[in-house]
Parts: C-alpha cells; sequence; structure tokens
C-alpha cells in the first residue's frame, strides 16, 4: 500500500497488515454428461450433480431391471437404467460433478400418427358399441353399487368406480354370477349387467384371452386378502406385448388391471359388505378413439391448485368457484412421478398484524405422499410467504417462477420468468392480477380447486329396449344435475348389456342408477386420526386408508393420474367459464373446490368440514358463522392439495420405452424415441448452455444417434463423446431370447466391419467392446452393462489416480476387477482372443479384455480418428480438450482490456505457469507461447483482436513395448 495511505500527527511506528496469501479461485471442475432415464428428478433438462448421494436423491438409485411387482401402479422398472450406473461409477471418482439429462418421452410437433408419444391399446373402434361383446380392446371400468339384492325394476343407486381394466383385441371381461333383480336363479357370465357378490362377498370374472383362453377369477377389493384384485389379475401390461417379444409366449397377456381405487371403496363400505357390480367399457364415443386407453402425448408436468382466497365477507352468496385465483404450483419436469409421491401443503396462514402492510403470510410445504397428519414427512418448506409482489418474501420470488421451454426452430431450451428457483419440484405459476398487485391485500389462500375428472353419469335409465335385451342404453338421454353437468354431449358412453342366455325365465326390467367417478377423500373432522392436538389437522385432501386411519392408502396416486390426454384436456381446465363445459369432452374441470371457509364449528366447538357451510345450506349442525379470523384464531390454518395430471409420455407397454430396436428407421417425425434420445443431445450441443468435456448415452446403439452425439461433440470441439455399438449384446428389454447364447449377436469381426462401414473419422468418439457384468450393490442382481458405463468410471479413476492426459487403460489404470470402473465388474460377454484384440483396434475399437491371472482390464484407448495423429488417442483428445478449456477460461480474464503490451505480458503471465505446471506433470514434454507483434498485428488491433500462438507436444503413451532377447554363447562379451 501506499505510504499516503498512513496517517502522521505525531511520532511513531506506523504498521499496517498486507494479507497476499490468498489462493485464487480456481475454475469449476469439469465433468461429463450423462443422458439416460432415471426413477424420478428433473427431466429433459441438464442437472448437474456434485456426488452420488447427491444424485440419488435428485435421480434415485441405481435401477438393474427385472423389477416385477405391480408395473402400473408403482412404476416401471423392469429395464437396466444404465445411466444411473454410469453416474455412480463416475461419480464414486470424485474428481468432476456429472451433468443428468434425464429422458422422458417427446414427440414432434410436426410428427406423424407414429411419431406420437404415450401408450394405447390396440382395438377394433368400429365395433364397440351398445350391441359389441365388448372383446375388441380399450378401458373398461368396473362399478361396484351398495344395493346386492334388488327387485325387478328396482334401483341400484349410485355405483363407484373400483377398478380399470385395459384390453388388447380378443380379451373380455365378464362378471359371472346371480344376476341382480333376477330371482336368485338367473346366473351366468355377463356383460354390462349388473352381477350380485357372492356369499363370501367376492366377485368371480370370467377373463376370455386369445392367448389363453377362457379362465375364472375370483377377486375382491380387501387389500389384505389373498384374493385382493391386485394380486389377482396381472398387473404389467408389458406382457399384452406379442409372445415372445419381450418375455416367453407362456407369459403373454391380452390385458392387465390399471387403476383402483381402493380408498373410495372403503369409504363407501363396500369392502367385505353383500354387493353389486358391472363392468363396462370407458370412451368418448363408441368408437373408442379417445379415452383412458389412449394416452397418446409427449410427457405432461404435474400441477397443483389454482389456490384461491377466502371469502371477504359476501358469506350468504359464497360460491367458492368464484373465489379470487391466487397462484398455482407446477412441476419443474418430473413427469407423473410427482403426483405419485408428493402433495403440497398451506400452513401457518396468518392475517397481518403490522400497521405497515395487509398482506398477510403463510407456509408452502412440499410433503410426501405416503406421511400422514399425525406424522408429517416435509421434503421442502417455504415460510413467511406473502401475495405482495413488492416483499422479498413475495410467493414466487421465495420458491421461484422460472421454467424452461423447448424451442423447435432454434432446437434449444429456453428459460422465462423473473425469479430463480429454489424449489427442486415445482414452480409457481402467480394470477396476473395477484402479480400486479390488483387484487385486495386481505386475501390469503384459504382453498383449492380440485383435479379434473370424468363426469358422473346421473342417469342410466331407458324404456325397455326391443327383445329385452338390455337393462340401460347408452348414456345419450337426460344426464345430470346442476352439480355435474345437464349437457348430454361428450360423455362417457356406457353401455349396460343385459344377460344374453337366459337359465330361467326372467322377467327383465331396467335399471336406474348413476355412475360415479373416484375423488380423493377431504378431510371431514379436525380430529380425524386420532390427533392429540386437533389444530396440527391438515384439511383438504386426506390420504389415510379411512378417515380416522394413521395409514397411508397406496391407492391415492390413481386418483390423480391423467384421464385423457392434453389434446382433449388443457393445461388448465379451470379457464372455462363452467364447471363442465361441453369443449372439455365429458371432463369436469374440476371435480370439486375446496376452502376453509366451509369450516365450521359445531357444538363443543368441535371444527369440521362440508360444502356450503360458508352459505348455510346444510342443516346438520354446520354453518357459517365462523369468521375466517376466528377459525384461523383456533388454529385452524393449514390444508393440503394434491399434484395430479402427470405423465411421462413413455409407452408403457415396453420394458424399456426407447429401446434400441424401437429406433429403427427413425427420425425426428416417425419415432417418439428417437426424437426425444435426439433432442436430450441437443439440448447440451451449446457449449454456452452446458460446459462438459465428455458425452455417453450409456446403452443406446442406434447408428444414426450414436453419429449424431459425435457430430455434437465436434461441433463443440470441447468434448469426447463415447458411443456403444450395435448388435454387441442383446439384452432382454430388447428381445426375449430363449438361449443366452443368443445375447451375443456377432463376433468382434463383423462388429469391425460394421464400424468400417460407418466411415466415422473423428478424434471427437470413440468406443469399446465388449459388455461386462456388474452387481447391483443394492440387489445383489448381476447384470450386464455396456462398456460406456465402465469406461465412466476408468476415466474418473484415471484421472483421479493421476491425470485426465493419463491414457484410460492398462493395468495401473484400466484394470476394472481392480476396481477401476468404480462400480464392480465381474465378467466380459466374450472373451478376446488376442487376433481378436487386434482386429478390434485395427478398427478404433478398444478392447476390453480379460486375462486368467489378471483379471479384466481396458486394453485400448484409440479415437475414431482414421488418421494417424496425436489426436487417434483418447489421452491426446483429452488433454487438448483440458487446456482449450482451461485456457479459454483464462483468457477471460484479459476480455475487454487494452490491446497492449501490458495486458499481453498479463496474458503470458496467466497462460505459462499453467502449461509450465502441466508440464511437470507430464502431459506434455514441452510448449511455446507465442503474442507479440507478429501474431497481434496492428491490423488485428485495430479489429480489437489479440491473437497467440500456443504450441505444445503432448505426452504419448507406451502402447507397444519391444524388447530383444539375445542369446549369447559363453565366450561371447556383453562389451561388444
Amino acid at each position: 500500500m501506499s505510504v499516503k495511505s498512513f496517517k502522521f500527527v505525531s511520532p511513531g511506528v506506523f504498521i499496517n497488515e498486507i494479507d497476499n496469501s490468498f489462493v485464487p479461485k480456481s475454475a469449476d471442475a469439469i465433468g461429463p454428461v450423462i443422458i439416460g432415464r432415471s426413477t424420478r428428478g428433473l427431466a429433459m433438462q441438464p442437472v448437474k450433480v456434485e456426488s452420488y448421494s447427491d444424485f440419488v436423491t435428485m435421480f434415485g438409485d441405481t435401477v438393474p431391471g427385472s423389477g416385477g411387482g405391480d408395473v402400473y401402479r408403482d412404476g416401471n422398472y423392469q429395464s437396466p437404467m444404465y445411466g444411473t450406473y454410469a453416474a455412480k461409477a463416475f461419480l464414486r471418482a470424485n474428481v468432476a460433478p456429472v451433468t443428468y439429462v434425464r429422458l422422458l418421452g417427446q414427440q414432434d410437433s410436426n410428427g406423424t400418427s407414429g411419431g406420437v408419444a404415450g401408450w394405447q391399446t390396440t382395438q377394433s373402434p368400429a365395433t364397440l358399441d351398445d350391441t359389441a361383446n365388448f372383446d375388441n380392446g380399450g378401458a373398461f371400468g368396473m362399478w361396484i353399487f351398495t344395493s346386492a339384492s334388488m327387485a325387478i325394476g328396482a334401483q341400484p343407486g349410485s355405483g363407484t368406480l373400483a377398478a380399470i381394466f385395459y384390453a388388447e383385441t380378443s380379451a373380455s371381461f365378464q362378471l359371472t354370477g346371480t344376476v341382480a333383480g333376477s330371482d336368485g336363479s338367473l346366473t351366468g357370465s355377463c356383460y354390462g349387467v349388473l352381477i350380485n357378490s357372492d356369499s363370501s362377498n367376492n366377485y368371480t370374472l370370467v377373463l376370455s384371452e386369445s392367448l389363453n383362453g377362457t379362465q375364472e377369477v375370483a377377486f375382491n377389493f380387501d387389500d389384505t386378502s389373498e384374493l385382493f384384485i391386485r394380486k389377482a389379475f396381472n398387473t404389467n401390461p408389458q406382457l399384452t406385448s406379442t409372445g415372445g417379444t419381450f418375455y416367453p409366449s407362456a407369459s403373454a397377456k391380452r390385458y392387465w388391471l390399471g387403476e383402483t381405487f381402493e380408498q373410495s371403496v372403503r369409504d363407501a363400505s363396500l369392502v367385505g359388505a353383500a354387493t353389486t357390480a358391472t363392468i363396462v367399457p370407458i370412451a368418448l364415443s363408441a368408437s373408442t378413439t379417445s379415452g383412458p386407453h389412449a394416452m397418446r402425448q409427449a410427457s405432461r408436468e404435474a400441477v397443483a391448485g389454482w389456490f384461491i382466497g377466502q371469502d371477504l365477507g359476501h358469506s350468504s352468496s359464497f360460491n367458492p368457484e368464484l373465489s379470487q385465483k391466487l397462484f398455482r404450483l407446477k412441476g419443474r419436469g418430473h413427469g407423473e412421478w410427482l403426483h405419485k409421491n408428493c402433495k403440497v401443503s398451506i400452513a401457518k396462514i396468518r392475517k397481518t398484524t403490522s400497521t405497515s402492510t395487509d398482506y398477510g403470510t403463510f407456509s408452502v410445504l412440499i410433503r410426501s405422499l405416503s406421511d400422514t397428519d399425525n406424522k408429517v414427512s416435509v421434503l421442502e418448506r417455504f415460510d413467511n410467504c406473502t401475495l405482495d409482489p413488492t416483499s422479498p418474501n413475495f410467493v414466487a420470488r421465495k420458491i421461484g417462477d422460472k421454467y424452461n421451454s423447448w424451442n423447435s426452430t432454434e432446437r434449444a431450451l429456453k428459460t422465462y420468468g423473473e425469479y430463480t428457483n429454489n424449489s427442486k419440484f415445482v414452480y409457481v405459476e402467480m394470477n396476473s392480477d395477484v402479480e400486479a398487485g390488483a387484487t385486495d391485500p386481505l386475501l390469503l389462500p384459504f382453498g383449492y380447486f380440485g383435479p379434473p375428472r370424468p363426469r358422473h353419469v346421473l342417469h342410466i335409465s331407458s324404456s325397455i329396449p326391443n327383445s329385452a335385451s338390455y337393462l340401460g342404453t347408452p348414456c345419450s338421454g337426460t344426464i345430470g344435475s346442476a352439480s355435474d353437468g345437464g349437457a348430454t354431449a361428450d360423455l362417457f358412453n356406457i353401455p349396460i348389456r343385459a344377460f344374453s342366455s337366459t337359465a330361467g325365465t326372467p322377467a327383465l326390467g331396467y335399471a336406474t342408477g348413476s355412475l360415479s367417478f373416484p375423488e380423493v377423500r377431504l378431510r371431514v373432522s379436525a380430529s380425524d386420526g386420532g390427533l392429540t392436538d386437533a389444530t396440527k389437522a391438515y384439511f383438504g385432501m386426506q390420504t389415510t386408508r379411512t378417515a380416522t386411519s394413521t395409514t397411508h392408502d397406496v391407492s391415492v396416486g390413481d386418483f390423480h393420474r391423467l384421464w385423457l390426454p392434453t389434446s382433449l384436456m388443457p393445461d388448465d381446465p379451470t379457464t372455462y367459464a363452467t364447471k363442465h363445459p361441453s369443449a372439455l369432452a365429458g371432463i369436469c374441470a374440476y371435480g370439486y373446490v375446496f376452502s376453509m371457509n366451509d369450516i365450521s364449528a359445531s357444538a363443543g366447538a368441535q371444527y369440521s368440514y362440508k360444502s356450503g357451510s360458508r352459505r348455510g345450506v346444510n342443516s346438520d349442525g354446520h354453518n357459517g358463522a365462523v369468521t375466517d379470523s376466528t377459525l384461523l384464531n383456533a388454529g385452524y390454518d393449514s390444508f393440503t392439495a394434491p399434484f395430479w395430471g402427470g405423465f411421462d409420455g413413455w409407452n408403457i407397454l415396453n420394458p424399456d420405452p426407447v429401446y434400441n430396436a424401437s429406433l429403427a428407421s427413425g427420425t425426428d417425425t416417425n419415432n417418439y424415441g428417437f426424437y426425444t434420445w435426439k433432442r436430450a443431445i441437443d439440448t447440451v450441443s451449446d457449449p454456452e448452455f452446458v460446459d462438459m468435456n465428455l458425452l455417453v448415452a450409456p446403452g443406446l446403439t442406434h447408428d444414426a444417434l450414436t453419429g449424431h452425439m459425435i457430430d455434437v461433440c465436434e461441433e463443440r470441439a470441447d468434448s469426447l463423446a463415447m458411443i456403444d455399438l450395435a448388435s454387441v449384446y442383446i439384452p432382454s428389454h430388447e428381445a426375449y431370447k430363449s438361449s443366452k447364447a443368443d445375447r451375443i449377436a456377432a463376433d468382434p469381426t463383423q462388429r469391425a466391419i460394421d464400424l468400417k462401414d460407418r466411415q466415422i473419422d473423428s478424434s471427437y468418439g470413440c468406443t469399446f467392446y465388449p459388455w461386462v457384468q456388474t452387481r447391483d450393490a443394492n440387489t445383489g442382481q448381476m447384470l450386464w452393462i455396456p462398456p460406456s458405463v465402465a469406461m465412466m468410471g476408468v476415466l474418473a479413476s484415471s484421472q483421479a489416480k493421476s491425470d485426465v492426459w493419463f491414457a484410460p487403460a492398462g493395468f495401473n489404470r484400466g484394470g476394472l476387477t481392480d476396481g477401476a470402473a468404480g462400480i464392480p465388474v465381474t465378467g466380459v460377454t466374450e472373451r478376446l482372443t488376442s487376433k481378436n484384440r487386434d482386429t478390434l483396434y485395427e478398427s478404433n475399437i478398444n478392447p476390453i479384455a480379460s486375462f486368467p491371472s489378471s483379471g479384466i482390464v481396458v486394453f485400448g484407448q484409440k479415437t475414431l480418428q482414421e488418421r494417424q495423429s496425436a489426436l487417434d488417442r483418447i489421452n491426446v483428445r483429452r488433454l487438448v480438450i483440458f487446456l482449450k478449456k482451461q485456457i479459454s477460461i483464462l483468457s477471460t480474464q484479459v476480455l475487454f482490456e487494452q490491446n497492449v503490451q501490458s495486458t499481453w505480458n498479463r496474458f503470458k503471465s496467466l497462460i505459462e505457469p499453467f502449461l509450465a505446471n502441466v508440464k511437470t506433470r507430464f502431459g506434455i514434454t514441452d510448449y511455446r507461447l507465442i503474442l507479440d507483434e507478429s501474431t497481434t498485428t496492428p491490423d488485428l488491433i485495430d479489429q480489437n483482436i489479440l491473437y497467440a500462438k500456443i504450441m505444445i507436444k503432448p505426452a504419448r503413451a507406451i502402447e507397444f513395448i519391444a524388447i530383444d532377447f539375445v542369446i549369447a554363447s559363453t565366450g561371447a562379451s556383453f562389451d561388444d
């Protein structure tokens, strides 16, 4: 510091401390991009992860495949998710972060019908009408009625949808038993007819399949019983694929059980009771071209809300549907995982106590769907939120409102919104009036719009058709009430068929009643669940088995699935003027609207909820006397809302929805899997958007897509694409093979020929052969993984042991048996001979060899460059990538400085020590940096250009060792 900085007044010694020991911040470590599937996490966007524990938190653990279980409800774990293993292998070395791009099904906006994402059952729609046999595929609902014994012409009452079956063509469902309303002697197997449960309160379904013939299956809805419906029937949609495609033909089915709504069935006291039921098709029309069985669309985000404000004093005319919308929460990219695993609570609702603002506060909690109010599990929380747009605690600012959208023209992700996302799960969408500060500041979140659902069918009666062949007709007559319809168009087509063969002489009448679609239970009483402190109750959605239970109900996630694709149900159904507009094709825009204004106190100050209480329409002790202030002051300040409508965009009929065989002849427009992979690759094509030095899509072997990976890396010029070759090994999710020997697709010679035919000539790509075997750490399960997975670990461990420019091969750094892969490697699909290794290496395929005494080792490190140069080796390519990236980062320190000699000297002082350090660490053997008037000439200075030349001599790895053994005679002299 200058002496002028000291203050001298009287004589003395003056000392100032100057700390020049600060260590300058080094550039962030740069790691790979991995593209693949995972069980959860933000999808179709790059997410940087620093450690494997963070990866598990965000994306879930490794998935070895063959998960079995209830695939439709619990998720598809039938194929390995190789990307999760690649992330684990690399992150174990702790040398750099991983950027992961999770896949969810996408589709091109200009795609053909064959390029649509999602799934659909196969069926013959032209014959699915009121005279069909219902064996032509689609969705079939089972409704249960409380009336177990009806007289002729009696009304069965309201039926509760208990289950949905999905069928391919040539599968049919018929309940068998005593026909309701008969004299007891009328029995048989019937479509669409009301059948009584048996003496044990079970049902029997006659299941007819073209593959397995006809069988009778007894079942019930008691989840503690061995006959529970989800135990009795197939819940794996993949078994409906053509026999022998993924599973043995003997395992094939033509149907699966989809949603079951145990909570509704339990609440209606239909479990273990004498009931009656019917099974009928669910579709928007007789043609069945749309319905729950036709979920053809790209991935969709689950949403919660809209959250609405309280009634500000007009209780007599209060209608929650007209309440002010405040905000809603939308998933950030989790697909259907969000609504199957999370819910949102608004808690600690407080009116203002300050004279400086009229805005109150509240908390937003993202909770586990499986928790209960007795034992709350909070995944994220945001306290002291407000609706004041000028406040630092504005809810959009606290949680974040930014979201990504794919721009198909620029083939890039675009980010919109003002506030950085602080939630891993959701972002906030504000009502425009609230965001503009144009609403009453006294408003607080006090309720929410419930999820949409199909309209209840409120009238299924008709005159007896000719030949007395129907108990009812399709729903084309007078339907509905003020609360759920009134329109006759776009209703779910539910024909009710009569018994078709007589076992007596019935006097058939016709049934009248209604068919209701399920909604999750709302908490009625604050004391439900045995809460010791009733004020800890969260009103709104209740996820327990019964109203008084403290156990989670696993069926709740089924209530909030997407009923219809987005083409028939928009992102925000509540934008329609009414609850049930005809434009929504049989869907109610919202099944219910919950408001805490409908919570009131009965005798004994017991707080409970009933819709309509606020405006005094109930006569059971509920009334609108409790104001919002009274309610909040009493401690009842929390409620819970569901997420709903998430969709992954996958074809659930395939174990791996983007398996390579399905990509054959794929393009952006005709194949959603191809488009999904390509879009993920294009997402990381911009070096200013994503920093990476390696790109890998483990298990992807499609030539066009792996070639695209190399093209992207070459254009970026700062990354190496590690690709897997086609037809090396055929895993079970690609095709069923009765013999494991058939999974080895071709020999090394053929793979070398195939790669030569592709005519790849790039130092920005590399590949390895063959597949290797690993052991899943969580299950102990053995599985075969593509070589790119193991090589992720080798590259990371090699860098950790030495540096990025050392060859990731050989016994020192490429010993897979010794743990170089980061995950255990126990075998190879094919043991390579010396001749095999020569054939592969000559074609730029790096062999992974297995030696009896030394174990499994990586025995090559070539890039895919045909021309001989230093860059035809991985270690040199990785070195140059490293140097270019680091020097580029250092160079930014002189950007926009004056283009003069002192700046040149500063530039050299930054770069030369860095190059010298790399030289001492054996990355280069020599270098030279030229920056003077010979490079940055006056005309370049006039163009604002600093031009430097850096020349390096890369250190080469030893790949061949030649030794002469000279056998000398006894009298020979070694000095010669």
